[in-house]
């Protein structure tokens, strides 16, 4: 048998594992993303289960690993979709303690890329826009419960991640914290803080579900930002005394999924010119590559079917306010990775190369007059032996509601019936409450809703 004939079959081996694939997180999500895509909820917490290596959705993972720090966060997302606000609150509570930060001060550029890269290579790091939006969600679990002192201390640690952002020049980023943090304070009596949260929610657009809020506030504090001077109609300094708030329901409305990553191929050309500074090796070596793309992880629409809600508190229609879109949050965050994340990938390949160069070297000197066969063969082989061992991590928090819309609503104190009704393609969700308001009081009704 000749000795390239030997050295073939490692390479076929190698070769169709890559055909085959191993399963990425999206892939190993995929049904329990099915499942939540048709409201079958608690379906989907038992395949999150299996995740965590759990036989309740009480419990927690006794050791975390692989996945089981983003299972946990997604099935968080379902306990909030089923009302099971404190459970939630527990589940975020736990992933939030162990989930590592992607840190853009202090990892270096091929670092960043590297971690968010290959599952295979390393445990999860949260981009600060998932541990921003974690705080918020969390905010909103215990808001439901009416639970504002532990509503404020998760908005302190909302702010002290708004303020790392701030640092790395995403500061506009967690409108969604922002005026869940407001809303927070202002019902703790801490009005000059509650506006200056409610001037970090209106960075983007005016919100007329604040006009009602901030014209009391503005009577009695004196903060003025330039949105709220734009929502008043003036820069009056605030009175000496504050203004007693009103009974109100504020209704709270997720909708769907922020966008997920999936394996992506761009030709090696193309990912040169884009990953720039950020490829850590010679570019040139990858000319006798036999893989002439780069396979990355790329963000794509996620599918969501929830689009749209409407409220109605008594019978009749509440004004709604489109307040965020974390999904458009995490595309804005993710452009600024994706050169790292393209030079990280190019990185490994040009390791590959050299040393499928070596491998091929190697080979014509010991092939004797079959040196050329068994070279190449060997450089195939190394290079296709080390591909399999990468794979581009497609990890993220899949189920993180995209939209937030928000209505707020003055009544008289007692018994009030709040309706919400969710809209999508083929899709229409009916959600009814009763809920019952003391006088000054402000009841949050919170509807999660990631199909």
């Amino acid at each position: 048998m000749l000795p390239g004939r030997r050295s073939a079959g490692p390479l076929l081996l190698a070769l169709a594992w890559l055909g085959s694939g191993c399963a990425t997180y999206t892939d190993k999500i995929e049904s329990a993303t099915q499942k939540v895509s048709t409201g079958q909820y608690e379906a989907a917490m038992s395949s999150f289960n299996e995740l965590l290596d759990v036989d309740s959705d009480e419990e927690l993972p006794g050791k975390w690993k692989d996945e089981r720090r983003l299972a946990v966060l997604e099935r968080a997302v379902l306990k909030q979709a089923l009302e099971d606000y404190a459970g939630s609150e527990r589940d975020l509570s736990a992933g939030d303690a162990e989930l590592e930060l992607l840190d853009y001060k202090s990892d270096a550029a091929g670092s960043i890329g590297e971690w968010i890269y290959s599952d295979s290579a390393a445990d999860y790091r949260a981009p600060p826009t998932e541990r921003l939006a974690l705080n918020s969600v969390n905010m909103l679990n215990y808001l439901a419960r009416g639970d504002w002192d532990g509503a404020a201390v998760e908005a302190r640690r909302f702010q002290t991640m708004r303020e790392y952002l701030e640092s790395v020049d995403l500061g506009r980023l967690g409108v969604f914290g922002a005026y869940l943090a407001g809303l927070t304070f202002e019902r703790l009596g801490q009005g000059d803080r509650a506006l200056r949260y409610y001037e970090e929610a209106m960075a983007e657009r005016t919100l007329p579900s604040l006009q009602e809020a901030v014209s009391r506030l503005a009577a009695s504090y004196p903060y003025r930002g330039p949105r709220i001077r734009e929502l008043l109609g003036d820069g009056a300094a605030g009175s000496s005394g504050p203004v007693p708030p009103p009974a109100e329901i504020v209704t709270v409305v997720s909708l769907g999924r922020v966008p997920k990553k999936v394996p992506e191929r761009m030709p090696v050309g193309v990912a040169i010119g884009l990953a720039g500074t950020f490829i850590t090796g010679n570019p040139q070596v990858l000319a006798r590559s036999a893989f002439k793309v780069v396979v990355y992880p790329e963000l794509v629409d996620s599918g969501s079917l929830a689009r749209d809600a409407a409220v109605e508190v008594g019978g009749a229609q509440s004004p709604v306010d489109r307040v965020a879109s974390t999904g458009s949050e995490i595309k804005q965050e993710y452009e600024r990775l994706k050169p790292r994340i393209i030079g990280a990938a190019l990185t490994r390949m040009i390791a590959r190369a050299v040393a499928a160069e070596g491998a091929r070297i190697a080979g014509q000197q010991a092939g004797g007059n079959a040196g050329f066969i068994v070279g190449l063969l060997a450089a195939l082989g190394t290079e296709a032996a080390l591909v399999s061992l990468d794979r581009p991590d497609t990890r993220s928090w899949t189920l993180l509601p995209d939209q937030v819309l928000i209505s707020r609503q003055v009544v008289q104190p007692g018994t009030h019936a709040v309706t919400v009704r969710v809209a999508g393609p083929g899709l229409a969700v009916l959600r009814e409450f009763d809920v019952e308001v003391a006088p000054g009081q402000a009841v949050v009704v919170a509807v999660t809703e990631p199909r």
